[in-house]
């Protein structure tokens, strides 16, 4: 955006050099007329780049430059310097040209060419090659595959000026090479000159967390414990600032901050600011906990045994400690020792293995991640809990937020810790289980409820009434759109709110649950209101599936029909039998040909009775999804047993005597199987998880279970 408005000429509305007209400002001044214009243009440039949220927090200032000074003082780093502090200066420089043939071999990476250069003048080493205030070696560190030319600038440089070499912002070339994301040139820089690590203004541990990767940042963790005796008076410390911190736990490095926080446990705070702040950054990590993850069977499996530690077993596989069982005899002894230290080694080898297939690797960071979280969120927990004074601010914030991204693993230790906060109401108007009932958080809702119905007088205060509003008219209203559109299908929309409200009407006695609130409406009656247009649209989308499948399985029963008259080879013109009834092809062939037969028809009937239904709120419950699954499977093995009974007819014709024939028939056979599974399962476990399964309020994973075991 500066070098858009540096471009136009146009800087002086945003760096205050150009001042707005205080003379006879009325709409028929000419020169007020033209300022505006111009500023109203710059307005809009900027407006242009700014997302929805946060042009909420500029649209009502008046003038570019307030505009401007309200977006740098907000989102711009604290340790930059103005960008329109040295533009004056720079501006009518001109000597920036003599550099260009310098840039160019850097950038094209010709060393050769390059060194010529700097023979000639060898101040170009250090000096300024741009406006940006870009050095060379800033130019080396942009192009990541500009290593060898680094390493040779580096070689040439003095050590000691690398910490001078800032560009226009202020950034050292080691903050520039974390901004670029650069971790080759972060590598060559430290080993360099660690006291780089540390600087006055924001630490380059900072700026990795914002737009560095994973390693990169652990790296910079590492080195600044290890170089953290150069830290000069004046200079920051990174393991002083808890936005350091923040800044990491926001940009998911979890691991990494947990690394950071075992040595250094001061950085989780010291006030109820501190923490609130602190567990309000866990709060907002909704993908760090297990509670987000919804494994397949097998995913869980490999999850439960996965090592929790970076391949290594650490915690998660446990021996005895034979040599301590002193009523053993000592040979005894160190033969089960061998045995356990041999098995010991035999499974850390399998999982160093299985540790390198992508899908079980990826399990394992998940694990990683999860476990390092879980045991952060446990010692902030452990060390807000410690405070004399605490009050609100300490979990308040927080709370609402992991409540809102559905994060029970964050508020089982706020209120394991602070058991007031249970009573926690968001505008002094809905408790937290109410919150989670209206925003439809199944995680946090399961964790609330036992909490809560065990405590009469909570129960009393946190479910019944609010605005005549007990929880069931809650449950009743319609869900954010967000929730919804995490279900695909109105019809499964629909089902998923009926089973919200079945589930929550079980809170309830049975004089509840008809009880009316100010607009003489019951809970079913505010449902049925809510939910009016979204049971259309479900009878909508059910009819096109079923009307879909109907085609098809007419198609299906009217080819297998035809068929099962005219058999393969034809009838015995003397007895009417078919020639080939004692073949086993042909026995298949009858056989498949009448499976699919009843199958496609029965399927028929289904999507028939899908057509003609009530379409009642309740129908969408069981009925319907019931219907529905069972005509895909009728019509599935429909098409499977059609396909074969045509391979059959197939091998019967052209190919008994030559069994070759039968690899391409079985291959094309499985192609239109696969294809109509392929593209038709999703739907069907879709619907069979929703309707049989655990559905929407499954019991707690295992996953979490497990945790908590292994802290």
């Amino acid at each position: 955006m500066w070098s858009l408005i540096f471009s136009h000429d146009m800087l002086g509305f945003i760096d205050g050099s150009i001042k707005q007209p205080r003379e006879n400002i009325n709409v028929s001044n000419t020169k007020y007329l033209e300022w505006k214009r111009s500023d109203v243009l710059v307005q809009g440039w900027i407006f242009g780049s700014l997302s929805e949220g946060v042009m909420k927090t500029v649209v009502n200032e008046l003038i570019a430059l307030q505009v401007w000074l309200k977006l740098r003082n907000k989102y711009g780093p604290v340790d930059r310097p103005s960008a329109t502090a040295t533009i004056s200066k720079d501006r009518n420089n001109k000597g920036f040209n003599k550099y260009i043939p310098l840039r160019r071999a850097i950038q094209m990476g010709d060393w050769k060419q390059a060194q010529e250069f700097i023979n000639r003048d060898k101040d170009a080493l250090t000096a300024k090659l741009n406006l940006e205030g870009h050095r060379a070696l800033h130019f080396a560190i942009r192009n990541h595959k500009n290593i060898p030319i680094l390493e040779n600038l580096l070689n040439q440089i003095n050590p000691e000026l690398l910490p001078t070499l800032v560009d226009r912002y202020g950034l050292t070339v080691l903050q520039y090479a974390v901004t670029v994301n650069n971790s080759l040139a972060v590598q060559k820089l430290v080993e360099k000159n660690p006291s780089l690590l540390f600087n006055y203004g924001a630490s380059p541990l900072k700026y990795a967390a914002v737009y560095s990767d994973r390693i990169t940042c652990l790296y910079l963790v590492r080195k600044c414990k290890e170089h953290i005796s150069l830290v000069k008076e004046g200079h920051q410390n990174p393991f002083d600032s808890r936005p350091t911190l923040h800044a990491i736990i926001s940009a998911g490095y979890i691991d990494v901050a947990y690394e950071l926080l075992k040595d250094y446990p001061k950085l989780a705070g010291e006030n109820r600011s501190d923490f609130g702040r602190i567990l309000y950054s866990f709060a907002q990590k909704s993908d760090a906990y297990p509670s987000a993850k919804r494994y397949n069977f097998y995913q869980k499996f490999v999850y439960t045994r996965v090592p929790a530690n970076n391949y290594s077993l650490g915690d998660t596989c446990k021996f005895p400690d034979i040599e301590n069982q002193e009523t053993k005899k000592v040979n005894h002894v160190k033969w089960k020792s061998c045995i356990y230290i041999v098995a010991k080694k035999i499974i850390v080898k399998f999982w160093d293995v299985l540790l390198h297939v992508p899908h079980i690797k990826h399990l394992h960071e998940e694990k990683v991640e999860h476990n390092s979280s879980l045991a952060m969120l446990k010692f902030i927990s452990e060390e807000a809990g410690k405070l004399e004074n605490r009050g609100y601010e300490t979990y308040e914030k927080a709370l609402m937020l992991a409540m809102e991204n559905n994060i029970p693993e964050v508020i089982e230790h706020i209120t394991g810790l602070f058991p007031e906060s249970l009573k926690t109401f968001k505008d002094k108007r809905y408790s937290l289980l109410q919150l989670s009932v209206i925003n439809r958080c199944e995680n946090v809702y399961k964790f609330l409820v036992p909490e809560i119905m065990y405590n009469s007088d909570l129960r009393e205060k946190l479910i019944l009434w609010h605005d005549f509003n007990n929880i069931l008219h809650l449950a009743g209203k319609l869900a954010p759109l967000e929730k919804l559109n995490m279900v695909t299908g109105a019809a499964l929309q629909m089902q998923r709110e009926l089973q919200w409200f079945q589930e929550v009407n079980k809170l309830l006695q049975p004089n509840e649950r008809t009880q009316k609130n100010a607009e003489n409406e019951t809970p079913s009656m505010v449902f049925r209101k809510e939910h009016e247009d979204l049971r259309q649209k479900g009878e909508e989308w059910m009819k096109k599936a079923a009307d879909s499948y109907t085609i098809t399985a007419a198609l299906i029963i009217t080819i297998v029909f035809a068929a099962a008259i005219t058999v393969p080879g034809g009838n015995n013109q003397d007895t009417g039998k078919a020639i080939y009834k004692t073949k086993p092809s042909f026995i298949i062939f009858i056989v498949s040909d009448a499976i699919s037969l009843f199958t496609s028809t029965t399927s028929l009937l289904m999507f028939l009775s899908i057509l003609t239904a009530r379409y009642s709120y309740e129908d969408f419950l069981y009925k319907l999804p019931k219907r529905l699954i069972f005509g895909l499977v009728m019509l599935f093995l429909s098409v499977t047993t059609m396909l074969i009974a045509f391979g059959s007819t197939l091998y019967i014709m052209s190919g008994q005597d030559n069994l070759l024939i039968l690899v391409p028939i079985a291959a094309l056979t499985c192609l239109p199987i696969a294809s109509f599974v392929t593209l038709q399962l999703p739907l069907l476990a879709d619907l069979i998880s929703s309707t049989y399964g655990h559905g929407y309020f499954r019991e707690r994973s295992e996953l979490s279970c497990l945790q908590s075991h292994e802290d």
